[in-house]
């Protein structure tokens, strides 16, 4: 969930939280909690730290662990006085009535803190960073903040910023894949540097409008509190929380049986470091209470051995209570062999723990071991997919669902047109000579403005630019009909070129950029090097590359290993010349 989400999500269910009473807390995995909170009845408010809050039922564990155990004697009956989210970040904050707050943080690998008077008591996980520590006894200091969208220094924001206008919204604002949204209903240019005119005022009044918040939508590979423009969602809810709980699901369930069965071995594992943790530092404090009351139980097993006092004398033991604890002694042993008994003992214990979290650690191996075999099985089966008729062509999906092809050759460059460009397509074109032709395919859909952005990079990123080291090129498009082989009298055409005639349709300052992921398409996963928004509106794993110095073909060589693919493959995939990574999300790659 992003920061916009947290804050659609807390708007529709505040109610069911404010005011309420915290039942029981449970943890029900690594990164996982559930709180079971009563207001009017009680729900199940399931929390991830890996960045998910909503309302679900989820099976709970019998044992509670350490952390949670501590959990439930600050929170445990207590009445929340106010939910919030902190500077619209991916931070949630109970403050209790007993004058302690809750915090999760919801990003990266997440966080549990407990606060109280500003200061921390405890954190699930302590760090430091150059900007703030999360130890005990610190205060607490949330993440830098960033600029609130809601805010009057957008404008100023985005004036400044060294980025373009889709980035600087989506990172300085915190509104992440919603930037374009807001770039779409703005009707301004998204990779445009600052704004002009009215845009000022055209991107508040979309960024208040994607405010209005109004049940759930699921789309293919997302999800969002309000419709999109341009996406036809999968499943439509009437709460944003019923379309969380539908895609949380959805994502469960993408892991193997396998995966999950070595995920509960794993939690098993943890739950007995614990325990064996909790005996290390129980039988240490006996060891320590024998010898700081030394004389004491030393007279005790004077007496029991004279018989003045009860033991057990079939088993020769002694039970005594000494500061709250109950101590088992060994009559037949002085005082310092008990002692040194409890030692040993707490010795073995902390071996124990010290093998289950060897085991916990083998487990993660395995588990990650297991996930790489799963994906080169799954790209083994890409090796042996269906093959479409386009991939013959360069090619890619916009994200709107067209089809994009573009001849490689003089001769595919003849055939895109001359087989595949029908009345209702559009032809594309760098404005520059040594670029392939572009055939933006219909098929029955609309083109919409998106699509033809996204052609328009990919035809300058095609095109002799890329080698050249260009930033960004100007591309047109025209109507079939102005598409032909017919020039001036006398003119030759060459294979693979043709003749563009009338008013040409042009989109300027394109940004040469491309990104590389794997994509489904009609159920048949493949490799897609495509427009940047193409790629990244279809996979969570992704490289951005623009003009660069790294050999094309010793990038070849690192997509082909990651992918699993045939190198030469992966060379058909990319651009005509040296590369540079520009962002690379979920992928190793130097």
């Amino acid at each position: 969930m992003l920061s916009l989400d947290i804050y659609a999500w807390i708007q529709e269910n505040r109610e069911c939280v404010e005011l309420g009473f915290i039942k029981k807390i449970y943890q029900l995995d690594e990164s996982s909690f559930l709180l079971k909170i009563y207001t009017d009845k009680t729900r199940s408010l399931y929390i991830n730290l890996r960045g998910w809050i909503y309302f679900d039922e989820r099976e709970t564990p019998l044992e509670p662990s350490m952390f949670v155990m501590f959990l439930r004697k600050r929170f445990g009956g207590r009445r929340i006085i106010k939910f919030e989210q902190i500077d619209f970040d991916r931070i949630v904050r109970f403050q209790m009535d007993n004058g302690y707050e809750l915090i999760f943080e919801l990003f990266s690998e997440g966080n549990v803190i407990v606060v109280k008077n500003g200061v921390i008591e405890r954190a699930y996980r302590e760090r430091v960073w150059r900007h703030r520590a999360v130890l005990r006894g610190e205060g607490y200091v949330p993440p830098p903040q960033r600029h609130n969208p809601l805010g009057e220094d957008v404008c100023e924001v985005v004036n400044s910023s060294r980025y373009d206008m889709v980035r600087t919204l989506a990172l300085e604002f915190n509104l992440g894949r919603y930037a374009e949204e807001v770039c779409t209903r703005a009707g301004v240019d998204k990779n445009k540097k600052g704004v002009e005119g009215d845009e000022c005022e055209r991107i508040k009044k979309a960024i208040r409008s994607i405010f209005n918040f109004h049940g759930g939508y699921v789309y293919e590979d997302f999800f969002s509190p309000f419709p999109l423009s341009g996406r036809t969602p999968v499943k439509i809810f009437s709460t944003f929380n019923d379309a969380l709980r539908e895609y949380g699901k959805k994502k469960v369930n993408e892991e193997s049986e396998e995966v999950l069965r070595l995920r509960r071995r794993m939690e098993e594992q943890r739950k007995l470091a614990e325990e064996f943790s909790k005996d290390e530092e129980k039988a240490r404090k006996i060891g320590d209470l024998i010898y700081g009351h030394f004389q004491e139980i030393a007279e005790l097993l004077e007496k029991a051995r004279r018989g003045e006092i009860e033991y057990d004398r079939k088993n020769r033991k002694l039970k005594v209570e000494i500061e709250g604890e109950e101590i088992v002694l060994d009559i037949n042993k002085s005082v310092g062999e008990n002692a040194s008994k409890y030692y040993e003992k707490a010795k073995k214990m902390k071996e124990k723990a010290k093998g289950a979290l060897e085991a916990i650690k083998k487990s993660e191996m395995e588990i990650e071991a297991l996930k790489k075999k799963e994906k080169r099985d799954e790209r083994k089966k890409v090796l042996r997919r269906r093959r479409f008729w386009f991939e013959k062509y360069r090619w890619f999906i916009t994200s709107e669902g067209i089809l994009v092809i573009a001849g490689r050759d003089a001769k595919t460059n003849e055939e895109v047109v001359k087989k595949h460009l029908g009345d209702k397509d559009l032809y594309m074109h760098a404005d520059i000579h040594g670029a392939p032709s572009v055939v933006i395919k219909s098929e029955g859909k609309e083109i919409g403005e998106k699509s033809i952005e996204e052609a328009a990079q990919f035809a300058v990123s095609m095109s002799k630019a890329w080698n050249a080291g260009f930033g960004n090129l100007a591309a047109y498009w025209v109507y079939p009909s102005q598409v032909s082989k017919m020039g001036e009298s006398g003119e030759y055409v060459a294979r693979g070129a043709w003749v563009v005639h009338g008013k040409r349709n042009y989109i300027h300052h394109v940004p040469l950029q491309l990104a590389i992921g794997e994509v489904e398409y009609q159920g048949v996963k493949m490799v897609m090097c495509g427009a940047v928004n193409s790629v990244i509106s279809r996979t969570s794993e992704y490289v951005v590359i623009a003009p660069g110095d790294i050999d094309k073909n010793v990038f070849a060589k690192k997509i082909a290993k990651i992918f699993g693919i045939p190198v030469e493959e992966a060379l058909k995939l990319l651009p005509p010349g040296g590369i540079r990574i520009m962002e690379k999300k979920g992928l190793k790659i130097d």
